[in-house]
């Protein structure tokens, strides 16, 4: 299944939002505008924007607010894709060079700077304390989530409470927020703004854990994107964290070991997959996956049936069934 046919109910809000994007990504610095022209030519899925429109025809129609809210989702997601390039001197994005490796970390964290102003200037022009809100709070969640996984940066011990900490932070605090702000366009009704953060968190969380096991499982060719980085970048995720806790003291310290080496042989690695299956960690995480996306599911069964449901709906099938 593509994403893009979950998306058909929206097509014409999001067609309408890549002329938008690329407005305001627009500067008078050549520079600037060569940097981010490039960084608007990697495109992802587009989930962030796509979860503003359909939160908001589910509670109604997509309004000229619902796009300067996508706007801003986006930017925010950007600029952190852009920063966390830097600080983890990562070379590919999606397939491709990444900012820091095609210019410099200066550029990179400028520009990144750069879409952090541009998301300012479309949330004054929103004129919405609510909204400013929901931004502050997911801003300071992400920070805090780059902030906490540097702390347990190459920490072994890490444990699950912190790794689900983790996550709610630097991932499902986008989605969370996408999805309020997308019910928010429509009108400030507490209780909608409630059940549609709930289900971007859940969503956002099953999202990260499926990201986690296609790291482990993954295929290079689909993903655009070498396997095993985090096993190389030494990330204890939670394949790792529930296998570690299930072995034998000896067979952790093995590869721990092996983990802490300078360079990693194709041997080592598939050795530590080897060891994180046999545990269980595979198995336990796709439970957890399909656990969030039950949760999320959930929440839109207080829905009546609707194309945008069935669309939500089959959004959060793709979230734990998806290849890439």
């Amino acid at each position: 299944m593509k994403i893009e046919s979950i998306f058909a109910p929206i097509d014409g809000p999001l067609h309408d939002f890549e002329d938008a994007f690329q407005e305001i990504l627009q500067s008078d610095i050549p520079l600037a505008n060569q940097v981010v022209h490039y960084i608007a030519g990697l495109k992802g899925k587009r989930l962030r924007p796509a979860l503003v429109f359909l939160a908001s025809r589910l509670h109604g129609e997509v309004t000229p607010w619902s796009m300067a809210a996508a706007v801003v989702v986006e930017l925010l997601h950007t600029a952190t894709l852009v920063h966390d390039d830097v600080v983890d001197t990562s070379e590919l994005r999606r397939g491709k060079p990444t900012v820091n490796s095609i210019w410099d970390n200066r550029i990179s964290v400028l520009v990144g700077d750069l879409l952090f102003s541009r998301t300012l200037n479309v949330l004054v022009d929103l004129q919405s304390p609510p909204a400013l809100g929901i931004v502050s709070e997911m801003a300071n969640r992400i920070t805090e989530g780059e902030l906490l996984q540097v702390e347990h940066e190459h920490d072994y011990q890490i444990s699950e409470p912190v790794y689900f900490d983790l996550v709610a932070k630097k991932t499902a605090a986008l989605f969370a927020a996408s999805c309020e702000l997308g019910a928010l366009a429509v009108a400030d009704d507490p209780g909608a703004r409630q059940r549609m953060k709930e289900f971007g968190e859940n969503l956002g969380i099953a999202f990260q854990i499926k990201d986690d096991l296609l790291d482990y499982a993954g295929n290079v060719a689909v993903l655009g994107k070498p396997v095993a980085n985090d096993i190389r970048e030494n990330k204890v995720t939670l394949p790792l964290i529930y296998a570690f806790a299930h072995a034998p003291e000896e067979a952790t310290g093995r590869i721990i070991a092996l983990l802490e080496k300078q360079q990693l042989a194709e041997e080592d690695i598939r050795t530590i997959i080897d060891f994180v299956r046999e545990r269980g960690g595979l198995a336990y995480a796709e439970e957890m996956a399909h656990h969030y996306c039950s949760k999320a599911a959930a929440i839109l069964e207080g829905y009546a049936p609707s194309q945008v449901r069935d669309a939500l709906m089959t959004l959060v099938q793709f979230a734990i069934s998806r290849e890439k």
